[in-house]
């Protein structure tokens, strides 16, 4: 794909706990990168649609999450399938266009955790987890290396990302015309990108879209 050094920029904070990588690239150049990368980290990819700007990985195996007993250091990688972290994870891909011609990129992050059922301990089931915004974090420092930024570059974006100002709080609930309505203090450009990623940080599937009129198609599929 080239150097793109000089084109990967640092993450944009002003939106607090949202992160977002600038990249002066089209969104057309930038797309089979952003699925290599995915795939050498690990995951498969269950969404892939560069008309809406989204792409989502399948759940995964946190292993970071497996403890370093004595017994499993001794047993070593052999066995490595014969533990479970109970602990599961996914990603989404959000690209927004710039007027500049370039994209921001959003990481959001899916937890599930397995527990017992009921007191009695003989079944388990997935319950979501918050959201992992470190994880977040680590995904987009690594998706600046991998888009050609420098390692140094990419920890002094994440260092800044995680020191970022609180985004301004959304009004109470209320109605307007009968409908619920979340009055928000910030501007549309913004409130538009924020939307965007609350709802995949929620697990709705973004069918459709339209900026021009300010409309998400969305579905929730159960996790």
């Amino acid at each position: 794909s080239g150097d793109w050094s000089s084109d990967v920029c640092s993450s944009d904070l002003t939106l607090g706990r949202v992160r977002s990588l600038v990249v002066k690239r089209p969104p057309e150049q930038l797309w089979p990168s952003l699925r290599d990368f995915w795939r050498e980290n690990g995951f498969e990819l269950t969404s892939d649609d560069p008309k809406i700007g989204l792409m989502e990985t399948s759940w995964a195996e946190n292993r970071a999450a497996i403890p370093m007993d004595g017994i499993r250091k001794v047993i070593g990688r052999v066995f490595d399938g014969l533990y479970s972290t109970g602990e599961r994870d996914k990603f989404r891909t959000r690209l927004e266009r710039t007027a500049q011609g370039g994209v921001e990129i959003y990481i959001t992050h899916r937890g599930m955790l397995e527990d017992y059922a009921d007191a009695s301990k003989t079944r388990t089931l997935w319950k979501p987890r918050a959201t992992d915004t470190e994880l977040e974090i680590e995904f987009l420092r690594r998706m600046m290396v991998a888009l050609g930024a420098s390692t140094e570059t990419a920890k002094t974006g994440a260092a800044s990302v995680a020191g970022a100002t609180k985004t301004p709080a959304a009004a109470p609930l209320s109605q307007i015309e009968g409908r619920p309505t979340i009055v928000l203090n910030d501007t549309l450009d913004r409130t538009w990108r924020r939307t965007g990623v609350a709802l995949d940080r929620s697990g709705f599937t973004v069918e459709d879209r339209d900026r021009s009129k300010g409309l998400y198609f969305v579905r929730y599929v159960p996790p």
